[in-house]
């Protein structure tokens, strides 16, 4: 139901923008409707050239003017978008993974259509992914496709932007900022002072839009307000504070099962010096449930980053934090402490480094429980200059530690990934024709157990068309 009252406000704001002949005998073509052709004289923009996708709809060249009379038939242009999302062997562990390593289309169509001038402009944005793999078993089509509404606009020191729409759960990475799974809207409004800046939002969502009555449902309501304070040649503070309510349902318009509220205050301090860069931040955070009686959690944290240039070749990104998590009861008394060192060390145009390290402890002070995690990482990257040979060598180890038990499991992991480009080889007309080949080697151990160590190898080749 909702979704048909967004499409029939997206109705309601195409109209205005054609002309009554769109209803009479000799209505505009289709393709003049959608703004693809906005002059009825063909000539009078330049010669048509023709879509390589083999419709047979013509587009007209960017490089020619074309210039409308007032008196002749014009309509806002919608641009449209057709992307394949490459396949990348980098994140697949094993086949089934594959499929949700790109070969999907994604088409976007986009209409901005000025109100007043910079000072409110609308825009409407729809988006479908279109399956890799197609069976039995697939999802519905809304659960591929999203639309939304966005009313923004600018003024001398004022920015405000209202948005309303839904996405699917399987929209994937679009330019939409309404999350996948997600139906619900927005509003922000900042005031950009000569020191101050504060902004306001406001937003609400509920998940699970296909309405599946084996799913829960959350509807979250949330209020953020922020201040940011900035001078010249000084470090920037923001100050924020937020609020949110989640309401957690058995099933869509089914009965509530817990109803969570949070307010969070938090700052943030931001540095900029040369070519290195860094940011403080802390943050106060407590969480009452509605179906748990006298009893709320509360968590506090801090968090310093930062990107250092010491050399012209090698930037390093240190990193630590510290979170605590309590009950109003004691029942619960959790600390996390955590430091990361990486770098990235440029040794020629095309090779790049990625050496670094991370140490973790997580400490249960209720039950005297610590666990220590160590980890050392190493990467590597060459692309050519024309980006025909892609090769990426990663490898880790892990050393896991635990009070309770005499284990120290370890884990060895390295993955070595050669993409290279072989429409030099093939000579077929399509975007992307590549080779990859991907091997990587898992092994898991432990010195204190009589266990063979489980080790795990796999290769992978995958010969990329697509047009």
């Amino acid at each position: 139901m909702v979704r048909t009252v967004l499409w029939l406000i997206l109705g309601s704001l195409l109209l205005p923008c054609m002309s009554s002949s769109v209803f009479s005998a000799d209505s505009i073509p289709l393709v003049d409707r959608l703004g693809l052709r906005t002059d009825p004289h063909p000539n009078a923009c330049g010669s048509p050239i023709y879509s390589n996708l083999g419709g047979s709809s013509p587009f007209f060249s960017p490089s020619t003017p074309c210039t409308e009379s007032k008196d002749e038939y014009a309509l806002t242009r919608f641009n449209f978008t057709q992307k394949r999302e490459p396949f990348n062997l980098q994140g697949a562990r094993d086949m089934p993974s594959l499929v949700n390593q790109g070969g999907s289309r994604l088409y976007e169509a986009s209409n901005d259509i000025p109100l007043f001038q910079e000072a409110l402009t609308a825009g409407i944005q729809m988006v479908y992914r279109d399956p890799l793999v197609t069976d039995n078993s697939a999802t519905p089509f809304t659960n591929r496709m999203g639309a939304q509404i966005v009313i923004k606009g600018a003024t001398a020191s004022m920015k405000y932007h209202a948005q309303y729409g839904f996405s699917g759960q399987e929209t994937g990475n679009t330019s939409f900022t309404t999350p996948n799974d997600r139906i619900g809207g927005k509003l922000m409004w900042e005031w950009n002072l000569p020191l101050l800046t504060p902004k306001i939002e406001l937003s609400r969502f509920a998940s699970n839009v296909e309405g599946n009555l084996a799913r829960a449902q959350t509807i979250a309501t949330q209020q953020k307000f922020s201040l940011l304070l900035a001078a010249p040649n000084w470090p920037s503070l923001t100050l924020g504070y937020a609020r949110k309510q989640t309401d957690i349902f058995t099933r869509p318009e089914g009965p509530l099962s817990d109803a969570i509220s949070t307010e969070s205050v938090s700052a943030n301090l931001s540095f900029l010096y040369g070519a290195s860069k860094g940011d403080w931040s802390s943050y106060y955070k407590t969480s009452r449930s509605e179906f748990v009686e006298n009893e709320s959690e509360q968590e506090i944290g801090t968090k310093m980053r930062g990107s250092l240039n010491l050399l012209e070749p090698v930037d390093l990104t240190p990193q630590w934090g510290f979170t605590r998590r309590v009950t109003s009861r004691g029942s619960m008394i959790n600390d996390r402490f955590f430091a990361r060192l990486g770098s990235n060390l440029r040794v020629s145009p095309t090779s790049t480094l990625n050496p670094g390290v991370e140490f973790a402890r997580d400490l249960n002070r209720f039950d005297s429980l610590r666990s220590d995690t160590l980890a050392a990482k190493f990467g590597y990257a060459y692309l050519a200059v024309n980006d025909s040979l892609h090769v990426s060598i990663l490898g880790q180890y892990v050393l896991n530690q635990r009070t309770n038990t005499p284990s120290n499991p370890q884990i060895y992991d390295i993955s070595l990934l050669f993409e290279k480009d072989v429409r030099d080889y093939l000579h077929l007309n399509h975007r992307q024709q590549t080779l990859s080949l991907k091997i990587a080697h898992n092994q898991q151990m432990n010195t204190f157990s009589s266990q063979s160590p489980s080790t795990q190898t796999s290769a992978m080749v995958l010969v990329s068309i697509i047009p």
